[in-house]
């Protein structure tokens, strides 16, 4: 029972970290250099580091990211703040205004950035480093060998945390490089002089102070109760004073929102929730967070709908928090509290790993709105993976394509790439941990590094990751066929645990059709690239995404698209009937096509691409592939499922507490269109 109360009281304790940092008075001691480093009564012996200007704290070993004035005031937040801007608005604009317009919104809020230097005496000398640095060179190893700043070239260049007003780093980046510093993103490297010479500044993480929307929540509907605050839900005493606090995470849609809520959920555990394993356990959780998508037609009815549980819960007085977040979140905003007052809080993908900070607002019994442009911080919790073998790892978010169809780059925001070192420290933890398979996520992921200064390559990125040890398998998803270089394919061919598998999505085989999309490429370019693959690793699969019935679709078109797939013949195929989509070009397109028409056309591709399915497993007959065993198979315990590296589905009799987490050679005897089955022939390893 102690035991029990002393958890809920660290809970409560830890979700009001970030508070106590600005909110509680503070002690200043000067050290160092005139340093000034924070300390709080409530944690007494956590010394903190040194900060200035904009006060910053770092308690066991995580960086605090709810900000103060030097007043000791609570962060500023947008009091009726509408969203960054509206998103009919943001369709209409030119991509160079859209990126101007969303990183004007991000550097409003950037107040620090933690970042490494080196120092040279030349501007030579630093040009030629810097296009070292530009063909891969690692900074932190270029900063211990060459760099004349004795105070910071042992630790790598590492500087640590800088804002504009740190005047005790004078000595170390003056002001002129800071100031420079805080006007780039994660993973930028610039030139600056200063009086001490030529700096090369690279960026590695940025701070920036929350904006959002809040207000004190309003009484229940139908009952005219107030709502308890989530800080009084913690502290409930009582009978149920021994109840573990929980929490569940419900996921909608693609593979970056199943990698936003394992982020989601792992800041719920380091606050000391624990999920909810049941269903009877998730329809008592305290914490309730519902991560939407928005890809497909009636999505806001459909996640309404999934609300409504958890509305009536609150209707019937229960005390709980509802996080509405992911790209509905981000597409309705304010709309979804005020239809639904019961909800706590709304925020956008871009918040995903800042839920902890944002439920501080909520634990005072506020709703919080926060849906604005804002830089993506590393993430200060590791998150709570769905399997621990195989791993989400982001390499980049947001996507710049204006594809006529697609809500995805109002929603999801414009591209920003992770520093590479940042990506290969993730897949190095995870290989210690026992992790065998990764796949690297992007919504556009042949587009990492193009934002970047200087800019990187994909390619680049994947052969650097190939050379990480302990990692098995190597996936990535989603490919572009107007970005994707035949580097990218090279890379897959020379690198030993790189998977054969590409997912390309083409969308339609019809060049006026693809051009009304605003894809930027055609069938015959589409080809190049299909053929390259083919030629290069004959036993790859390719998978893609078809959509059929966008507006003014004709029926010879379409049969162009069913062309292409006799060409190609995919290994799989994703396909979808077109749906209007808020905010996007293609849904005030004339010439939309009946739904009638959209069923037929759907069932009959599904039916070709099932074709195809099977005729491309058929080489897999009579050949003994390596698979890598995940769990059992639910509709016959005696059969255990894996994967193969081109990453079908793979069935055979075995022990599953034995083979779980195995590479087994197994033998295949039959093939299904979307399944293989066989038998192990030899010893897992």
């Amino acid at each position: 029972m102690q035991d029990q109360r002393a958890r809920r009281s660290q809970a409560a304790a830890l979700l009001q970290m970030a508070c106590l940092v600005h909110c509680l008075p503070t002690v200043h001691s000067f050290v160092g250099g005139g340093s000034r480093a924070l300390w709080t009564p409530q944690y007494t012996g956590a010394l903190l580091r040194p900060v200035s200007g904009p006060q910053r704290a770092r308690i066991g070993g995580t960086i605090c990211s709810a900000i103060a004035p030097q007043t000791g005031q609570k962060p500023s937040k947008v009091k009726g703040a509408s969203r960054a801007h509206n998103q009919t608005e943001s369709m209409n604009l030119s991509l160079k205004e859209l990126k101007e317009r969303t990183e004007a919104e991000r550097q409003k809020n950037v107040i620090a950035v933690r970042a490494r230097h080196l120092l040279v005496e030349t501007e030579p000398l630093c040009d030629s480093l810097y296009e070292d640095i530009k063909k891969g060179a690692e900074f932190h190893i270029m900063a211990q060998a060459i760099s004349a700043c004795s105070v910071t070239r042992e630790a790598g260049g590492d500087v640590g945390w800088i804002g504009v007003a740190d005047d005790f780093l004078e000595d170390v980046v003056p002001h002129q490089v800071r100031e420079a510093a805080l006007k780039q993103k994660p993973g930028d490297v610039i030139k600056v002089s200063s009086t001490r010479g030529f700096h090369l500044v690279k960026i590695e993480d940025v701070m920036f102070d929350l904006s959002y929307t809040s207000k004190p929540q309003g009484r229940v509907q139908g009952r005219g109760l107030m709502p308890t605050p989530l800080k009084q839900l913690m502290a409930k005493e009582g009978a149920d004073a021994d109840a573990a606090l929980t929490y569940a995470v419900e996921s909608m849609g693609c593979a970056m929102n199943t990698a936003d809520s394992e982020r989601m959920a792992g800041q719920l555990m380091a606050l000391g929730f624990k999920e909810a394993s049941t269903p009877q356990e998730v329809t008592k959780a305290d914490v309730v967070v519902v991560n939407t998508c928005s890809i497909r037609d009636h999505a806001e009815q459909k996640v309404y709908s999934f609300l409504g549980p958890y509305i009536n819960r609150k209707k019937r007085g229960d005390n709980l928090a509802i996080v509405v977040a992911g790209c509905v979140a981000q597409q309705e905003g304010q709309a979804i509290i005020t239809r639904f007052p019961e909800v706590d809080l709304v925020i956008g993908p871009q918040y995903a790993n800042r839920l902890g900070d944002l439920l501080e607002e909520v634990m005072d019994g506020n709703q919080v709105v926060a849906t604005e442009a804002t830089h993506i911080m590393e993430d200060v919790t590791k998150p709570r993976r769905d399997s621990d073998l195989r791993a989400w790892v982001n390499i980049i978010y947001g996507c710049n394509e204006r594809c006529t169809y697609c809500v995805v780059p109002t929603t999801r925001g414009t591209e920003q790439s992770r520093p590479r070192e940042s990506v290969i420290r993730e897949i190095e933890e995870l290989a210690r941990t026992g992790y065998r398979e990764i796949t690297l996520l992007g919504q556009n992921i042949d587009a990492y590094g193009r934002d970047l200064t200087p800019k990187q390559k994909f390619s680049d990125l994947l052969l650097a990751v190939g050379k990480v040890k302990g990692i098995e398998r190597v996936r990535f998803v989603t490919s572009h066929p107007r970005y994707m270089s035949m580097g990218v394919i090279d890379a897959v061919a020379s690198t030993p645990n790189m998977c054969e598998m590409f997912h390309l999505p083409v969308q339609a085989g019809d060049d006026e059709i693809l051009r009304r999309m605003s894809r930027g490429y055609t069938v015959a370019k589409y080809l190049e690239i299909v053929d390259r693959i083919r030629t290069l690793l004959p036993d790859a699969a390719v998978t893609s995404d078809i959509i059929v019935g966008f507006p003014g679709e004709t029926e010879e078109q379409f049969q162009n698209t069913l062309r292409l797939m006799e060409t190609v013949k995919f290994d799989q195929v994703n396909t979808a009937a077109y749906s209007p989509r808020p905010n996007t070009p293609a849904a005030i397109y004339e010439e939309q096509v009946p739904d009638d028409v959209k069923s037929d056309r759907l069932q009959r591709i599904n039916r070709l691409a099932a074709d195809h399915a099977l005729e491309r497993n058929q080489r897999y007959l009579g050949r003994e592939m390596e698979v890598l065993v995940e769990g059992r198979y639910v509709k016959d315990p005696r059969l255990v499922k894996g994967r193969n590296r081109q990453g079908r589905p793979v069935l055979f009799e075995g022990d599953i507490a034995e083979l779980r987490g195995k590479l087994v050679p197994v033998l295949i005897t039959e093939v299904k269109s979307f399944m293989l089955l066989g038998k192990a022939t030899g010893e897992a390893t």
